[in-house]
C-alpha cells in the first residue's frame, strides 16, 4: 500500500541538482573562451550562467558580442560532449532517494535548459531515466527558466495541483520558476548558486543533502533547513 506523501510531483533541475556536471561545463567554457581569444575565465560568472538556456549564458558567462554566440553555442556543444558522460556523476544519494520517492508513489519530473535529447541520452547513461514521468528541455517550452512554463507543462501532462507540486534546483531561476507556477519550493546548497543567493528568493526549504527530499516529500519537514527558520 502506497504511503500518503505530502507531495504528488517533484520536479527536478539537472546540472547541480541531480548530477554534477560542473567540470564538463567549465571545460567546455574554457574552451570556447580560448577559441575567441578571450584571457581567462570567471568561474564565480560561469557558475552563476547555469541553468540559464545556453545562448544566454554564454553571453553573460564570457561576456560575449552577441553575434558571435550562435558560433560559440555550436563550439561549446562540441566540446561539452567530448568529455561530459566521463565527467558528469550523480550527486550522493540521488538514485536511492529517487527509487524510493517513486515507490512511494511519487510522480518524478526534471525541468532543465539542456536540449531533451542530450538530457534524456545523460539520464539514461546515468541510470535514472526510467524513474521520471515527464522530462522537459529547452526545446519542450516557449519560455525557458526562469519562466514557470515547464513546471506548468509538467502540472498539465501529469494531471496535478501547483499546490501538490514540489520545484526542486540549485538556482535562483529555478526558485523563480517553481514560485511563478505557485508551487513549493526547495533550494539544494551543494549546486551552483550561494546559500544568500538561493535565500533571497524565500524557497520554502534548503536542503544541504539530497536525501533530505524523501522525508520533505513525505510529511513536508523531516530533516531539514527550513527556508524561513535558516542562519
Amino acid at each position: 500500500m502506497l504511503r500518503e506523501m505530502k507531495y504528488r510531483l517533484v520536479v527536478f533541475d539537472f546540472d547541480g541538482t541531480l548530477a554534477d556536471s560542473e567540470e564538463s561545463i567549465m571545460y567546455a567554457m574554457e574552451c570556447v573562451a580560448r577559441d575567441f581569444v578571450i584571457p581567462g575565465v570567471d568561474r564565480a560568472r560561469v557558475k552563476r550562467s547555469i541553468g540559464l538556456p545556453l545562448q544566454q549564458g554564454l553571453e553573460m558567462a564570457l561576456c560575449l558580442d552577441p553575434l558571435k554566440v550562435p558560433v560559440a553555442v555550436e563550439l561549446y556543444r562540441q566540446y561539452y560532449n567530448d568529455v561530459a558522460f566521463d565527467k558528469t556523476r550523480l550527486f550522493p544519494g540521488v538514485k536511492q532517494s529517487l527509487e524510493r520517492l517513486v515507490r512511494n508513489g511519487v510522480l518524478l519530473a526534471v525541468a532543465s535548459s539542456k536540449s531533451t535529447h542530450g538530457l534524456e541520452a545523460m539520464m539514461r547513461f546515468l541510470g535514472i531515466f526510467d524513474s521520471f514521468s515527464f522530462v522537459a528541455g529547452a526545446q519542450d517550452v516557449e519560455r525557458p527558466k526562469p519562466a514557470p512554463d515547464m513546471v506548468m507543462l509538467a502540472l498539465k501532462v501529469l494531471d496535478v495541483r501547483p499546490q501538490d507540486c514540489l520545484v526542486v534546483g540549485d538556482t535562483v531561476f529555478d526558485i523563480e520558476m517553481g514560485l511563478r507556477a505557485s508551487a513549493d519550493t526547495c533550494a539544494v546548497t551543494y549546486g551552483h548558486h550561494s546559500v544568500d543567493e538561493l535565500r533571497s528568493f524565500n524557497p520554502t526549504f534548503m536542503i544541504d543533502s539530497f536525501a533530505h527530499i524523501v522525508s520533505i516529500a513525505d510529511d513536508g519537514d523531516g530533516h531539514c533547513l527550513l527556508a524561513q527558520g535558516s542562519q
